[in-house]
């Protein structure tokens, strides 16, 4: 089994500062979209993953109905201070007030203590302006602890949907920034409701979306897929890529999925421009 771990590292407030530059509201009503990820896509990357821990493309763990056959792993070894993560900058921008659909799928290994799953994590600044720190934070939610009416109870070795805007988040800061007060969460209360959260951020805007794993999680293998903001869905895959003319033949053409093709001859002229 291929199994291929592409890493990138980023300062978040060094991020945040160039999403600044070029921020660009995403239109409110779009039509639902499914965005395949794999490890050479450029608009998912690590943020804060720290020593011992690392993503993986991986196909070990299939993935959830109508979502094609891989996901995103997150490891941790045995320290405390291990820390894995992937986001994206994309939705920077976008008001607080008009996020609306957030959710995605989990899944944990067997042999495990059945607790913590990857986390959703979301992004915002509290007043709207990006780049100045100020007003940063990320908005966590975690299955275990997520408030989801008749309880949340994480199954080792299947996959797991979790309605994240129906939930609750803790603040990975606290922030007192034009009208928006938010105390720290420590990994824990106080929560905040989506709902709530608009209420008390009226300003707020958001940053990124991503998915974690620690710290104080270690020695976990869990895996992640179908992350959803809005209406657009994350699907992560092990990219296939064709090396040759001869892949493209005998219907290999419609086995590539990074990219994919429309036909044999859509392949064959992707791998002459590669050279």
């Amino acid at each position: 089994m291929q199994r291929i771990n592409r890493r990138v590292r980023f300062g978040v407030l060094g991020s945040l500062a160039a999403v600044a530059v070029s921020v660009t509201a995403l239109a409110a009503s779009a039509a639902p979209t499914t965005v395949v990820v794999t490890q050479n896509s450029t608009n998912w990357h690590e943020l804060d993953t720290r020593p011992g821990g690392a993503h993986e493309f991986t196909e070990d763990y299939g993935a959830p109905a109508g979502l094609g056959e891989g996901s995103l792993e997150l490891t941790t070894d045995a320290t405390t201070a291990a820390k894995a993560d992937y986001f994206t900058l994309v939705h920077a921008g976008t008001p607080l007030a008009d996020v609306t659909d957030l959710s995605y799928w989990t899944y944990q290994t067997a042999g495990q203590l059945p607790h913590a799953d990857a986390s959703y994590q979301l992004q915002i600044d509290a007043d709207g302006t990006i780049g100045d720190g100020a007003g940063f934070t990320t908005l966590v939610f975690e299955p275990y602890q997520s408030g989801i009416v008749g309880g949340a109870v994480i199954v080792p070795a299947i996959w797991q949907q979790w309605d994240v805007d129906a939930g609750q988040f803790w603040s990975s800061r606290a922030v007192a920034d034009g009208t928006c007060v938010l105390a720290q969460g420590f990994g824990g209360a106080p929560f905040y409701s989506l709902a709530t959260l608009k209420t008390l951020c009226p300003d707020a805007v958001v940053i990124g979306i991503g998915v974690n794993i620690g710290s104080f999680n270690p020695g976990y293998t869990v895996a992640t897929d179908g992350v959803q903001f809005n209406d657009t869905t994350y699907n992560f895959e092990l990219g296939r890529t064709p090396a040759t003319k001869d892949d493209c033949k005998n219907g290999g053409w419609a086995t590539f999925n990074d990219p994919a093709f429309k036909n044999q001859g859509d392949c064959i002229s992707y791998v002459n421009q590669q050279g």
